[in-house]
């Protein structure tokens, strides 16, 4: 959208060449997969690194930060994210986590073994980050030379920067942008498609006429000086005719206005140029300020949409090693190289979960749930099943704790809120209850605080029964004493 347009000197009026025409299709072709891809939380078996690394998540706004390292990629082709250690004496977080796209940082990459050899941050024009095995060193700008200003000790030879790319290739290790050479040239053939719009617009304001068989004098003054054509077109209602003098013949002026051309090429070559873009980028026409002649059905806009959907969870795979990388750097702080290996081995069973990228439907999505719950009904209620449902970690979690604070009534509570289920009486009805109606409920409460087991003599006197005797014995073991 910053681009200056690649002007064609037969096809835009020198005159209308500074109107400014902009169209947001490069911002389209980022900002849709990069809002179809979001990373919802860290899954895998339960251990005290998966606690560490979600209780990390939250506190260094690692989800939010990631996803500004997700959009940069694919705008510039690749961003790294980088982990430095902050000043808890001075009110900093134990680790901070920066982004930079590729025009602020770079990284070298181990061909064989793929991992991060050096990576560079550039704070401002005089100071630098060089991250490194076991250092990281800060540069600055002293002169003309670049000096080494400080260290810091890391303790470990993972270094602290993961780069996210998008779209990785053999022969571009560090991915392509999502904006192109054929989508840059895509655009400049829409820009230059409205331009022309604009310039038959302006025509169509102000209506273009030609005065036909009109005589010099018309335009010209007694003494050869050209008139004013604003009075000059005033006047043109009041020309009289003339006579030839080569012929004779009497000469009327005619005036004529030209008709305004149409507008359907131009918007016919839109549609053609947002169908290249399309085939280039699967961003759905709809998505383009295309208009279609007839709205088009939910089946449609799905198959649309096929291209797009396969394009992000292909690169939801690049992401998730990225994310991992990320993760292992956040739990290097105050680890050695020995520990690294054990968090290591342990994050092989942990994986990044990521939102569908087909956005279905809540109705689509309870549907799949209630499927899948039929199928596999010993998963009801499971983490699993509520995704099913559509629902994300932050809700899980407040079902989760609502199931914990629920869980932890005591038994005897329990046993009471049981027997107690029944609707109360209330008013006079409550002063009207019959004894024998009285002692069956307390009979009940006596029975489940029993089967709970409540010694005889406290259940009695909870529910307020008073001279009963007891069997000796649990209530499932009762039997009567052999003679």
């Amino acid at each position: 959208m910053k681009n200056k347009l690649d002007y064609i000197g037969f096809s835009i009026p020198d005159d209308m060449k500074n109107l400014e025409v902009v169209i947001g299709w490069a911002a389209k072709a980022v900002n849709v997969p990069s809002a179809r891809i979001r990373r919802t939380g860290f899954a895998g078996a339960q251990s005290d690194t998966l606690t560490a690394l979600q209780e990390l998540d939250e506190m260094t706004e690692f989800r939010r930060l990631e996803s500004l390292a997700q959009h940069a990629a694919a705008q510039t082709s690749c961003s790294f994210m980088f982990f430095t250690p902050g000043d808890t004496e001075n009110g900093e977080p134990e680790a901070i986590t920066t982004v930079r796209d590729a025009t602020m940082a770079s990284a070298m990459i181990n061909p064989r073994t793929h991992q991060v050899t050096a990576g560079l941050e550039i704070v401002d024009r005089n100071n630098h980050l060089l991250y490194l095995p076991y250092v990281t060193l800060n540069l600055e700008l002293r002169g003309r030379k670049w000096v080494v200003a400080d260290e810091y000790a890391t303790s470990t030879r993972r270094v602290r920067c993961s780069p996210y790319m998008w779209a990785p290739e053999l022969r571009r290790p560090f991915g392509s942008s999502r904006i192109n050479r054929a989508v840059m040239r895509h655009i400049d053939r829409a820009v230059r498609t409205i331009l022309r719009q604009e310039t038959n617009a302006e025509f169509y304001s102000a209506p273009r006429g030609v005065l036909e068989d009109a005589h010099r004098s018309a335009f010209y003054d007694k003494k050869g000086n050209r008139i004013d054509p604003m009075r000059a077109i005033g006047a043109i209602w009041g020309i009289p005719g003339y006579r030839d003098v080569e012929t004779g013949d009497m000469r009327t002026p005619a005036f004529k206005q030209l008709s305004q051309a149409s507008f359907q090429p131009h918007s016919e070559l839109l549609k053609s140029v947002a169908m290249n873009f399309h085939a280039e980028t699967d961003i759905p026409l709809g998505q383009l300020g295309v208009v279609h002649d007839n709205p088009s059905s939910a089946d449609a806009i799905r198959a649309a949409e096929d291209g797009l959907i396969a394009v992000c969870v292909n690169q939801k795979d690049y992401y998730a090693y990225s994310a991992k990388r990320s993760a292992l750097s956040l739990l290097s702080f105050g680890k050695t190289d020995k520990e690294m290996q054990d968090i290591e081995k342990e994050m092989s069973k942990i994986r990044p979960k990521y939102s569908n990228p087909a956005t279905p439907t809540p109705g689509a999505q309870a549907d799949s749930g209630s499927k899948f719950v039929n199928a596999f009904p010993d998963l009801q209620g499971s983490r699993v099943a509520l995704e099913r449902f559509g629902m994300d970690s932050e809700e899980i979690a407040e079902i989760d704790e609502f199931r914990k604070q629920s869980g932890q009534k005591s038994i005897l509570q329990q046993a009471l809120e049981s027997s107690a289920g029944r609707p109360a009486q209330q008013g006079e009805a409550a002063k009207t209850l019959h004894p024998k109606e009285e002692l069956k409920i307390s009979a009940e409460i006596l029975g489940n605080l029993r089967r709970a087991g409540v010694t005889a003599e406290s259940a009695a006197q909870i529910a307020g029964i008073t001279g009963a005797e007891f069997i000796p014995g649990a209530p499932v073991t009762i039997r009567t004493t052999e003679e």
